[in-house]
């Protein structure tokens, strides 16, 4: 297997680390849903910054006029990822569930497991353009998945499933954007300009669908606080200060 490859696949062994973690720690003792939700508003600023800082500038860089192309086809599947996974979501409700146990969430587990390969090829894609773009997208992709162990742990944990099956499917559910990275590189490494940043403003596209759809979403569900607006800046001043210590 090629070396840039296998970097950026080792990579992501920190994110499905961070999911593991976020896993055990909801079994162990489940985080309160304020705390849940300023971590979701600093979890969204730091991959918008990772958007607005790293991609849209790497893009305009390679070819922006492909761009167009790629964030054009970037809407459409989004659109068509949060038809699906609302429908999945929508068969594990608590109120529709005549059966307990992973059988229950089968819909939220399969709507996850869409959104991390997706994740992972864009963080291919990162890497693919640079190794800088793939390192500041996994910090963000890290935040991510700790809050998807918390989540969803939780959530398997109301269904009756036991704590060592729901890390074990959530750490799996992480190894999904490992594959999905390995992926992103092997097909778009060497790409010719057009094709990467295509590809790149298809990643910006699902990055902003997951702020905007999921992670505020879910943040929004308890009454807001200051100091978890606050949240939100001070995750995306961190990638800032991030960004200009590894600028050249």
């Amino acid at each position: 297997m090629n070396a840039s490859i296998v970097r950026a696949m080792l990579f992501t062994l920190i994110p499905v680390a961070a999911a593991a973690s976020g896993a055990i720690a909801a079994a162990v003792r489940p985080p309160q849903r304020k705390l849940t939700s300023a971590l979701q508003h600093a979890a969204a600023g730091v991959v918008f910054a990772a958007v607005a800082l790293e991609l849209i500038p790497e893009i305009r860089a390679q070819a922006p006029w492909s761009a167009i192309v790629g964030f054009t086809v970037g809407i459409a599947a989004m659109s068509g990822l949060s038809a699906v996974t609302r429908s999945l979501e929508h068969q594990s409700r608590p109120g529709r569930d005549a059966e307990r146990g992973i059988g229950a969430k089968a819909g939220l587990i399969a709507a996850t497991g869409i959104d991390l390969l997706i994740d992972g090829v864009v963080l291919g894609a990162g890497f693919a353009a640079a190794e800088k773009s793939g390192v500041l997208l996994t910090i963000a992709l890290t935040l991510e998945l700790v809050l998807i162990g918390l989540s969803n742990a939780g959530a398997l944990a109301e269904a009756g499933v036991r704590p060592v099956l729901s890390v074990a499917t959530i750490t799996g559910l992480g190894l999904l954007s490992t594959l999905g990275t390995g992926i992103g590189v092997a097909v778009l490494g060497g790409a010719p300009s057009a094709v990467l940043s295509g590809m790149l403003a298809f990643g910006a596209v699902a990055l902003m669908y997951l702020v905007t759809e999921e992670l505020l979403v879910e943040a929004h569900e308890v009454p807001d606080t200051y100091w978890a607006t606050a949240a939100f800046f001070v995750g995306f001043l961190c990638d800032l200060v991030v960004t200009e210590l590894m600028a050249p």
